[in-house]
């Protein structure tokens, strides 16, 4: 080989070195550059259901679901800072002469059944004596005092000998044992004698019971009166009948027999105020309301109210 020939070899050799180590310096820095920089390309393989990115979630072909991160709400609300929340911010709103908080509660109990079976805000009846006197009397050898009513019948004696008591209390049921009627006037007259068989009487103002409960032989007798006028619906308080369900629900057994005993001075009128009772009555009482009945009376000489008596047992 001649001398030309071998410089020319050693130049190109020496070429193809550069080259080789320009490529390998530049697939270096690929590389380098690559895992710098990871690729953030989201692709689906074929063939797969779908895939996760994070954030979105690409199911199927037309199912995309994007989910983002909400920050959690928080709330700083003291109650006793907050306007309107203290009672004194809710009376002055409201207005305590302004508002009746009772007469709305009585009258939608007595249409909406209470869970609670005492109501202790209805007192209309009255428990224990009816009427009391107080004879004022001095030098009495034996004294009478009698209670009758407007017909002229005697409903209650007392007696004794010697000065009579103090007060004289009555419990509003008759000689017979049955309950005084609540439509009639009543007054007393009391009758002293002294040891010389000297006679004094001395005569009562007229008086009417209030609505008022007795123990009768069988149970509770609960009496009021209603107006004796004409109309319908509306004679009977729907407070007192509420009331006379709540005391029988505790003082008998839901088993035992009410009869509802009206007086008035015609049949139509008593049958009518029975009715009317005894249809506000069973409601509110516990047990069969077959077990409640009514009876009538009349009393043509009448006033303007007629006589209701709930009373337990036959």
């Amino acid at each position: 080989m001649t001398r030309p020939m071998h410089s020319a070899l050693r130049a190109l050799a020496a070429a193809c070195a550069l080259v080789c180590a320009h490529d390998a310096v530049a697939a270096a820095g690929g590389q380098a550059k690559k895992a710098a920089a990871p690729d953030s390309t989201m692709k689906i393989e074929a063939g797969s259901e779908g895939k996760d990115f994070e954030s979105i979630t690409v199911e199927g072909e037309d199912r995309v679901r994007v989910r983002f991160d909400r920050p959690e709400l928080r709330l700083d609300l003291d109650p006793a800072s907050a306007p309107g929340l203290d009672w004194e911010s809710v009376w002055a709103a409201l207005g305590v002469d302004a508002f009746d908080f009772v007469e709305p509660l009585v009258a939608r109990s007595a249409f909406d059944r209470s869970p609670y079976a005492p109501r202790p805000w209805l007192d209309a009846f009255r428990d224990g004596p009816v009427a009391r006197f107080k004879p004022e009397v001095s030098g009495v050898e034996k004294w009478a005092l009698e209670v009758a009513d407007s017909r002229g019948r005697t409903v209650a004696r007392f007696g004794g000998s010697g000065k009579p008591p103090k007060e004289i209390v009555w419990d509003g049921n008759t000689v017979d044992g049955t309950p005084a009627r609540s439509d009639l006037t009543y007054s007393y007259v009391l009758n002293a004698s002294d040891k010389a068989g000297n006679k004094r009487s001395f005569v009562g103002d007229g008086f009417q019971l209030p609505p008022h409960v007795s123990s009768g032989k069988s149970g509770i007798d609960l009496s009021f009166s209603v107006p004796a006028e004409a109309g319908t619906g509306d004679r009977v308080p729907v407070a007192l009948v509420l009331e006379a369900a709540t005391r029988l629900n505790h003082a008998a057994t839901a088993t035992q027999p009410v009869r509802v005993e009206v007086t008035a001075p015609t049949y139509n009128l008593a049958r009518a105020i029975a009715e009317e009772v005894v249809a506000s009555l069973r409601p509110h009482l516990f047990g069969d309301p077959a077990r409640v009945t009514a009876v009538t009376q009349v009393d043509a000489g009448g006033g303007e109210r007629a006589s209701v008596t709930i009373r337990t047992g036959s």
